[in-house]
């Protein structure tokens, strides 16, 4: 993954790498960074050089070439999917944005929480990027984007009111109950088993009706409410998972 950002502004650097490294800070996506403060033959070469995935972070008033002019090019020379944000003091340059024929997907004022903005922008260009649905949260700071599935099954702390993210390899706090989390992956392949827990049905491996035991992977889960059998057995029954 590439970032690009075309700011002249070191203020405003700084602001977006600190906005990428939260955003990033938890993905397992590897990305680079590339500053370019001015539009030269030089940084025009560097542009055509990048491979892999970018998004693009344009401020307006950069020497040599303003931001939505930079994007026009974007656009001219083929490539129609790379996430392009503005960022600009001019507000009034909003509206040529969004009908510049730049596919702009978002326009955030440099007067107004450019982090949380940019923080909100990012993570959806990463999840246009990555091609792949994400789950985002954040906890005592810091910013989490993590791919639907890499994830087993959302658990009730037993300790508090907080919810825990089961992955593969990792575990993750997450300050949301389960119903919350079920509204959110509403239309997902996660399934709320029983009031404590919502599982990822495409982890499953077998799952045991009569003692109430979902398996899957390296890991199991005895939250699996008589009420929600049923439903279960539905939702698996086109799957080639075993029961007992």
């Amino acid at each position: 993954m590439n970032f690009i950002l075309y700011e002249d502004d070191n203020e405003f650097i700084n602001c977006y790498q600190e906005a990428i490294t939260k955003v990033m800070l938890n993905s397992k996506v590897d990305y680079e960074v590339l500053k370019i403060n001015n539009y030269d033959e030089y940084s025009n070469k560097k542009l055509k050089n990048i491979i892999g995935n970018k998004i693009y972070i344009l401020d307006i008033e950069v020497p040599g070439k303003n931001g939505l002019d930079l994007a026009r090019e974007i656009r001219k020379g083929g490539d129609w999917t790379s996430p392009i944000i503005i960022v600009t003091s001019h507000e009034e340059f909003k509206t040529v944005g969004f009908t510049g024929k730049i596919l702009m997907l978002d326009f955030i004022t440099k007067n107004d929480n450019v982090m949380g903005s940019l923080i909100d922008a990012l993570s959806v260009a990463l999840e246009i990027t990555c091609g792949k649905p994400f789950y985002k949260f954040s906890y005592k700071g810091q910013y989490y984007s993590i791919p639907l599935d890499e994830i087993i099954y959302f658990e009730k702390s037993l300790n508090d009111n907080n919810s825990i993210i089961v992955c593969e390899n990792d575990e993750y706090v997450v300050r949301k109950t389960i119903s919350s989390i079920a509204l959110e992956l509403e239309n997902t392949s996660f399934f709320k088993t029983h009031r404590s827990c919502i599982v990822n049905i495409n982890k499953i491996l077998k799952i045991d009706y009569d003692r109430g035991i979902i398996f899957f992977k390296d890991s199991e889960t005895n939250l699996l409410s008589r009420s929600n059998k049923k439903k279960l057995m539905e939702k698996m029954s086109c799957k080639n998972v075993s029961s007992f």
